[in-house]
């Protein structure tokens, strides 16, 4: 693994999802991240136990694990008066400060922007939100089923008949990706300009861009797109059809110049190719075209059309579920979900940006509250009497 940001250090004053999966993209690309914790533990411990997510069966906590490798854990009470010599130490020492605290909470410890360029004025510094910085919401609290799934759209625009329920951390983990590259673009505008800067990302802002195209469209038409794809369409392979087993497969043949014989033929229907040899009268035609598809591919089961596709050379995929995406030769080759570094099956996504044609290296498990706080503290020159005197004071654990 290239680590393009070797050097960096990182400090999280952070918890759930979002703004730690941020931190984590930057520990993958090398950054020393150091995440302070406070004592009673990071809320995102508590999920897994609550019911909130699947139950793996064991102490396994894989929300925990995703949002927090590769970085070091510092347990640090920031309401504590004795505390705050170390923490300014910290800010003295890092690259870049990450936090999704509320404005609110923010000002009571003393961690703004302004406070922490006073101590550091290289320091970048990038807040997490849920609305964002500005405007009537942006002193209110926001999670990714509120703030990028339900306000910024994308809930409504996946449900029809039925409400679509939002999967674990869907809008925490882009957001944090989003996060993690303004933080690179920063750290380059720092070495040009010798300062920091601050860096916003929110996860309603997360989710408008994800939604960007259907927003950009409901601007002009004054009104929703429709739903479930564009059955307006007048192009013929691209689409979902159901196959006799139940499963979904997608093409996705734009070029249809380029497709339709070899298309024709992989879904058993060489006639359409002379039938309608040209663009109007194919979409002259669209509606039968597409019944006859949907036919022929509701027959016969998946792997049948897999093959026929794969050999024709189309451009297709089912919709597969997370073993088949485990077991991908692609997710393997590129090392999209490399193995966690301690328990026997476990696999953590890895950050979808790599450098130097390398997959990234999870190089530490997700940390204990406090695994690495007398380790930290020493690099700081904070000897191990003084630790004994902040321990006894409650101000590190």
């Amino acid at each position: 693994m290239v680590a393009v940001l070797e050097g960096i250090r990182v400090l999280e004053v952070a918890e759930h999802g979002f703004v730690p999966s941020a931190a984590s993209v930057l520990g993958d690309w090398g950054a020393d991240v150091v995440k302070i914790e406070r004592p009673q533990g990071d809320a995102l411990r508590d999920v897994q136990p609550q019911g909130l997510v699947v139950d793996t069966g064991d102490d396994f906590q894989f929300l925990v694990e995703q949002m927090n490798r590769n970085k070091r854990n510092v347990c640090l009470d920031l309401k504590n008066p004795e505390a705050r010599p170390v923490f300014d130490a910290l800010v003295r020492a890092s690259d870049v400060f990450i936090t999704n605290q509320l404005p609110q909470v923010r000002r009571k410890l003393a961690i703004e922007p302004d406070d922490l360029f006073a101590l550091n004025p290289r320091l970048v510094y990038a807040r997490g939100h849920g609305q964002g910085a500005r405007g009537p919401d942006a002193e209110s609290g926001g999670f990714d089923s509120v703030s990028f799934w339900s306000r910024a759209g994308v809930g409504h625009m996946l449900s029809g008949d039925h409400i679509a329920g939002q999967r674990p951390g869907m809008g925490d983990v882009p957001s944090g990706m989003f996060l993690a590259g303004g933080i690179g673009a920063a750290l380059f505008h720092r070495e040009r300009s010798g300062r920091g800067i601050v860096v916003d990302v929110a996860l309603m802002a997360g989710g408008i861009w994800t939604l960007a195209p259907d927003l950009v469209a409901a601007s002009v038409l004054g009104g929703d797109p429709p739903k479930g794809g564009s059955g307006a369409s007048t192009v013929p392979l691209v689409g979902s059809y159901l196959t006799s087993d139940g499963r979904v497969l997608m093409l996705s043949m734009l070029a249809t110049e380029k497709y339709w014989q070899v298309g024709c033929e992989a879904l058993e229907a060489e006639d359409l190719v002379t039938a309608h040899p040209d663009e109007a009268s194919r979409a002259e035609n669209i509606a039968a075209i597409r019944e006859r598809f949907r036919k022929n591919i509701a027959a016969k089961p998946l792997a049948h059309w897999e093959q026929r596709l794969r050999d024709g050379g189309c451009i297709y995929s089912k919709y597969a579920n997370p073993q088949e995406v485990l077991a991908d030769p692609q997710t393997e080759a590129n090392g999209y979900l490399p193995r966690h570094p301690t328990h026997p099956t476990a696999r953590l996504a890895s950050s979808p940006v790599q450098f130097g044609e390398e997959p990234i290296e999870i190089r530490r498990a997700a940390p204990d509250r406090g695994q690495h706080t007398d380790e930290v503290l020493d690099e700081l020159g904070i000897d191990p009497d003084q630790r004994s005197r902040l321990r006894e004071a409650g101000a590190i654990e």
